[in-house]
């Protein structure tokens, strides 16, 4: 390595770290310092620094410990696959696919070529769960329900779109002429890797890495086998013909079903390299490769292409999330648009795979950063207009003044549900089990038309499962229920709610007998398709 690239790696380091301090300082995500500060030590301004060989080298172990921090700290598998149904699902899709169809058709009609059109429109429909995290967690609500919504949603926008952008750089640079037994077997390969993937992280890796971590005195050692494995991996996985940013990822999410005490301990310690020298050296490499010379473009296509990682984004972002039903839209829509460390890393991506140029890849990364800042800070500004509030078994964020006017003028009659499940006292557990489909919703216990109780399936877990043939129900019953009237506000049925360990209410009327219940999902519903005022 010359001494010239010692000095250009210095100053990209210390130019990387400093703007991310400032934009950090100014409220606004770190990785947008990294690249502006690219950009001015770069060609593009002050040409302090040029992206020879070596810093693409730094670059691209750059990508690999992103790809790796983003599968060990943000991608919950188990979680992707319990909500990768119904209208989740459709939401996530919804939020890809619009961008993806529209910015892949413009492509086409501006003469690029089709796998050149719709892998540029995977970058420019991905999603990136790094900003959003992290304007949730200086918020605090990273854990709460809607921060789990939108960075649910986001995850699984920011898979596909590493998907798709990993198979079109591979059908890409596979061969120019690409027939179907090729393909067949670049997908076959790409399953292949994918499958011993997968079985190495349940049944591989953390025994690995324990059996090493037993055996080696020097601590140091272990840290040095975990980075060689993640280049390792990366590498495989650019032979296997899956991009090496995905291999990345998928140690990274093995990684992350470690023990407690080993996932922090690997965490802390590739965050320090990661964070400390690679990735900012990548961000800020993004810079040096971005110039002004997409104002050569024609006014309407920068225009068009920026109209699109804008506007369409977030329109889609918005249908995505009145799909699934996530409340308040417009807050989510915002989160779930928001690009970052991902879109970057694939943009930089189809750069070196040749698949677009310089003027291409610099109006990219100026939409990006727009992207980027818009919706940090639009999302920034809702969410501390936000609250949550606890309805039964559920949580929703809300303006306050909003949640207090609907709780306050609706009766408990509005939501009312008449049909409802019940049983009586004296039947055993064996037999309510064989007489009745048992789900989390409860059952409504009556003795001569008078309720007494409510059971659910937490109490009949509870109970010993040898002597359910002799315990009754009335044994096990929640005695201690609280009902509600027709005229009383939701305001105090929601109280009433929250101080029993039962996501429902039931209705009586003035002779006690009960007319209907209201469920937390009943209220939630009325909550959230109201129409609520622009400002709110």
């Amino acid at each position: 390595m010359s001494f010239e690239a010692i000095i250009f790696i210095a100053v990209l380091v210390i130019a990387s770290k400093l703007g991310g301090e400032l934009l950090h300082r100014i409220g606004q995500p770190t990785i947008l310092g990294n690249v502006i500060a690219g950009i001015i030590v770069g060609p593009a301004l002050l040409a302090i620094v040029q992206p020879i060989e070596a810093i693409e080298l730094f670059v691209s172990i750059g990508v690999f410990f992103l790809f790796f921090l983003i599968g060990l700290e943000e991608i919950d598998i188990a979680g992707l696959f319990k909500v990768m149904k119904g209208r989740i699902f459709a939401g996530s899709a919804i939020a890809f696919l619009i961008p993806f169809l529209i910015a892949g058709l413009f492509g086409l009609t501006i003469d690029m070529d089709f796998i050149q059109s719709f892998a540029i429109a995977s970058v420019i429909a991905a999603s990136s769960l790094g900003v959003t995290a992290k304007v949730l967690s200086d918020l605090g609500k990273l854990k709460s329900t809607i921060g789990l919504e939108i960075f649910t949603v986001t995850a699984i926008v920011e898979f596909i779109a590493i998907i798709f952008v990993s198979v079109f750089i591979q059908i890409d640079t596979s061969s120019e002429s690409l027939d179907i037994s090729e393909m067949l077997w670049l997908f076959a390969k790409m399953i292949i890797f994918f499958a011993i993937a997968a079985l190495l992280s349940v049944f591989g890796l953390p025994q690995f890495f324990k059996l090493i971590k037993k055996h080696l005195r020097v601590k140091e050692a272990y840290f040095a086998i975990v980075i060689g494995m993640i280049l390792l991996v990366a590498y495989f996985a650019e032979v296997s013909g899956v991009h090496g940013a995905i291999g990345a990822l998928l140690l990274g999410i093995a990684v992350s079903r470690m023990t407690r005490e080993d996932y922090h301990e690997i965490s802390k310690n590739v965050s320090v390299v990661g964070y400390g020298i690679f990735i900012p050296i990548f961000f800020a490499g993004i810079g040096l490769h971005f110039s002004i010379a997409f104002l050569e473009l024609e006014w309407w296509i920068i225009a068009i292409f920026i109209l699109i990682m804008t506007g369409v984004k977030f329109l889609s972002s918005y249908l995505a999330v009145r799909i699934a039903k996530m409340r308040p839209a417009t807050t989510v829509a915002y989160g779930v648009m928001s690009k970052g460390a991902v879109d970057l890393a694939l943009m930089l991506s189809l750069l070196q795979a040749g698949m677009m140029d310089n003027r291409l890849f610099s109006l990219l990364v100026l939409g990006t950063l727009i992207t980027m800042i818009i919706s940090s800070v639009e999302l920034q500004r809702k969410l501390k207009k936000i609250a949550p509030f606890k309805i039964g078994a559920s949580e929703l964020g809300l303006v306050p003044l909003y949640f207090r006017r609907v709780v306050s003028d609706t009766p408990a009659i509005a939501v009312i549900n008449t049909a409802f499940s019940k049983t009586t006292p004296d039947i055993t557990i064996e037999e309510f089990q064989k007489n009745n489909t048992i789900t989390k919703k409860p059952f409504l216990v009556f003795e001569n038309e008078r309720l007494v109780g409510l059971v659910s399936k937490r109490e009949i877990d509870k109970s010993h499962k040898n002597t359910r043939d002799l315990v009754t129900i009335g044994d096990i019953m929640y005695k201690k229920i609280h009902t509600a009237l027709p005229e009383d506000y939701l305001f105090s049925v929601i109280q009433k709610m929250n101080s029993h360990p039962f996501d429902m209410i039931p209705v009586i009327d003035t002779n006690n007998k009960v007319i209907g219940i209201i469920t937390d999902e009943a209220i939630m519903n009325l909550l959230t398709e109201i129409k609520k005022p622009e400002n709110e």
